[in-house]
């Protein structure tokens, strides 16, 4: 009551301030929470986080190597801090050439140049930073005693792009020219305060434009640019897009003035709004996100730039967690809204001949971009990929419905290159569609939401079944798949590991949504659930253990690859390990040395994406070393076309590809909780140099939210937030105590194991005993 007494001694119309004292109340709780989310230090209970940044004293030189990325999930932009020329690179998710028929390849959408004033004064005290906690890019230095302020970041509530630039505590000092460049050799028009260029590809029409704000000074245009004189501060407002629409038969929807329009009334809505509004907006959206999940190993911000940290200091303890969460903000960036998923390199291109046309390639890449989505806490962020796999397998005469039929068969399957039309080619990669179905059923475990899998989960497992049923042949008594291949390695033969072990994953996670749908008395076909349990009973499940201790990768292996010290950059035959489970369900110490084995024969080199799925399968292996190991070899600064990483932290496969940015996010978290066999299972592959450390917001399956503090490599405290009301079991090498809560308790080797029922919404505390 302190603060309203304040307001009502101090506002001269009270009778306005008890009208409005609801309005108020919001104002001051969402002033509250802004400030809370937003500042230095990140606060959740008793767990801390250090501001997560990458920051460096110099301006971007390179676009892959060293610019920074921001992005809503659709509109995305790299910025380079330039204090003579600043360039905003941005990309649109939608920016395809091709159609239905032709490949085509992910564009570049065009380039914003900021000209300053030469003045001829000195730069100094220059910084560039990209803070994760906000989304928020930020660009400081002196010119002489003048001080600039440049502030960059991608709006999800206003679908914008925007950049302020403002001078501090010099007035009307600003003195700037603004262009707007189209990739394609488009000619930008100039209106007012406004530059724009359009253009049209084999399908899509697309259109950019830029509003330039000014506060004080003066604007003019003089032929293609806008003139800035004497302002205190100027604000970028950018709007871009096509008209593709996924959920029209040919991809398009609208004109190119209809899409001239829509874009209109965007740039209006958002740049009728002060900066301040827009911005606060912005982290009202975003920080709840981000701020879901905290992870804190005790390290400070270094002061240290990024650069720096990562050449000379890359056994620092914060880089880790920098990394964790900087997979976690690439997610968010490059993954809201529209149903279409992020592409090879996220969002973020400046090339229109980009490497594997920047594709949505199914043979790991597009799976591995999302393996961080659900145990990571950004279950919003899977549904973009999620609902493009429930349209696209279910578009009637659709590509993957179309080569199903080519083969004679029913369901839907892929090809490895696919691009935003339906368009799909090179080797064909029948398994992807058990893959992609490992998507649909692992949102639902995390989620539970039985409306999603009834409606859209369920009915496209049920058609990849049915792909399997009629191609499936038997092979003395079992099931194989005919002429698969291991990619992108060896010839086509029968019953290879990686579709028969895929296989498998598809048909046991189609009879568990059948057992979960049964008890809620949905109607599911008889014939289906039989032939479904005939062919899982007789499937070749895709593991043996070869001649030198090894998961077979061929059936037969004819081409003799087989071979140890065979170190190829794809783990095809251990699927059934990461991001499968069979390996472990099945608690086979035989199949879990022969899994260790093989992974030792690949060696730890290989490329960005390949290292992080190694990270992934030693911690299903609960060797943290060999994990950490690896996540440190990933984080090596990338140099003569080597793997590892860029100074902005960008995976390079090389060149740069975000997998392996993804990959390692879930490979950490999958060192610090697994939950794959209906068990929460705590610090499972926690490696020695973590010591000590907190985690909070972690998902697990079942839609539970766990959060951790652990000492000398055991749980102090852990707390566990039940989302569904489910009944949770917990498994940990260390005793711990539930508080309030009698779990039956019970002993499996070196393991401790609590069973307990919980209550929807309620939060259990562990104390380490």
């Amino acid at each position: 009551m302190g603060i309203l007494n304040l307001i009502l001694i101090l506002w001269p119309n009270r009778m306005f301030v008890m009208n409005h004292m609801c309005a108020i109340f919001k104002i001051i709780i969402g002033l509250f929470v802004f400030f809370h989310l937003c500042n230095g230090t990140v606060k959740a209970g008793t767990f801390d986080e250090p501001l997560m940044k990458l920051w460096y004293t110099t301006p971007a030189t390179d676009w892959m190597t060293s610019a920074l990325p921001i992005g809503n999930g659709e509109l995305g932009a790299m910025f380079f801090g330039g204090t003579d020329v600043e360039r905003i690179q941005f990309n649109e998710k939608t920016l395809w050439s091709g159609s239905s028929t032709i490949r085509g390849a992910y564009q570049n959408f065009g380039d914003i140049y900021i000209h300053f004033a030469d003045d001829g004064k000195k730069i100094s005290q220059y910084k560039r930073e990209l803070i994760l906690n906000k989304a928020l890019g930020i660009v400081h230095y002196k010119r002489g005693e003048t001080v600039y302020r440049h502030e960059y970041f991608a709006s999800y509530p206003d679908k914008a792009i925007v950049v302020r630039i403002a001078t501090i505590g010099n007035k009307g000092n600003l003195n700037l020219a603004v262009s707007l460049k189209g990739a394609h050799g488009e000619v930008s028009s100039v209106d007012e305060d406004i530059l724009s260029f359009s253009g049209k590809f084999e399908l899509l029409s697309y259109e950019a434009q830029v509003k330039v704000l000014t506060e004080g000074g003066s604007l003019r245009p003089e032929d293609d640019r806008l003139i800035v004189s004497d302002a205190n501060a100027v604000t970028l407002v950018l709007v871009a897009g096509t008209n593709f629409d996924i959920t029209s038969s040919s991809y398009v929807k609208g004109t190119q003035e209809q899409l001239h329009n829509s874009l209109c009334g965007v740039l209006k809505q958002t740049s009728s709004q002060r900066y301040r509004s827009l911005k606060g907006k912005h982290f009202a959206d975003y920080c709840p996100l981000f701020h879901r999940v905290s992870f804190d190993l005790g390290q400070p911000l270094p002061d240290v730039p990024t650069d720096e940290l990562i050449r000379l200091h890359k056994d620092n303890l914060y880089i880790d967690m920098l990394y964790f969460q900087y997979g976690r903000y690439l997610m968010l960036a490059s993954s809201r809204g529209i149903a279409l998923p992020n592409n090879l390199q996220g969002i973020w291109n400046h090339s229109n001949t980009p490497p594997w046309e920047s594709d949505i390639h199914s043979n790991i890449n597009i799976q591995m971009n999302y393996w961080p989505a659900e145990s990571c806490n950004l279950s919003e962020c899977h549904v973009p990929f999620l609902d493009y796999v429930v349209k696209e397998a279910m578009r009637p005469g659709g590509s993957w419905t179309d080569l199903a039929r080519s083969e004679g068969l029913r369901g839907w399957t892929i090809r490895t290159q696919n691009n935003i039309f339906g368009y799909t080619d090179w080797n064909i990669n029948r398994p992807a569609n058990a893959w992609y179905c490992m998507h649909l059923w692992q949102h639902y475990l995390y989620t539970q939401d039985d409306v999603y899998l009834k409606e859209k989960v369920f009915p496209v497992m049920q058609k990849a079944c049915e792909y399997w049923f009629d191609r499936l042949k038997r092979e003395n008594g079992l099931f194989i798949a005919p002429d698969e291949w291991s990619p992108e390695q060896g010839g086509w033969e029968d019953g290879v590991s990686y579709a028969q072990q895929l296989i498998w994953q598809l048909f046991y996670e189609t009879a568990e949504a059948i057992v979960v749908l049964d008890t809620r008395k949905e109607k599911i076909d008889p014939d289906f659930v039989e032939e479904l349990y005939e062919k899982f009973s007789m499937l070749d499940n895709g593991l043996s253990i070869g001649k030198w201790g090894q998961i077979c990768e061929w059936k037969e292996d004819i081409q003799k690859l087989d071979t140890l010290g065979n170190q190829h950059r794809h783990l095809s035959q251990l699927i059934a390990l990461y991001p499968g489970y069979q390996i472990l369900t099945h608690g086979d110490h035989a199949l879990i040395d022969a899994a260790r084995r093989t992974l030792v024969s690949r060696g730890d080199g290989g490329t960005g994406w390949s290292r992080a799925w190694k990270i992934a399968c030693w911690a299903r292996l609960q060797d943290g070393n060999h994990a950490y190991a690896l996540l440190k070899a990933a984080l090596m600064l990338s140099i003569n076309s080597e793997g590892g990483v860029y100074e902005n932290l960008f995976d390079a496969h090389p060149p740069f590809q975000i997998d392996g940015n993804f990959g390692a996010t879930a490979g950490i978290a999958e060192m610090l909780l697994q939950s794959y066999s209906g068990e929460i299972c705590m610090l499972p592959a926690l490696p020695d140099v973590w010591k000590q450390g907190r985690v909070k917001g972690l998902k697990a399956v079942g839609n539970f939210e766990i959060g951790m503090h652990w000492d000398d490599g055991k749980i102090v405290k852990a707390s566990i937030i039940s989302h569904s009301g489910k009944p949770c079991t917990i498994r940990t090498l260390y005793p711990i105590r539930i508080e309030g809560v009698k779990a039956i308790q019970r002993r499996e080797g070196e393991y401790y194991l609590y069973s307990f029922n919980t209550k929807m919404g309620k939060e259990y505390v562990l104390d380490g005993i």
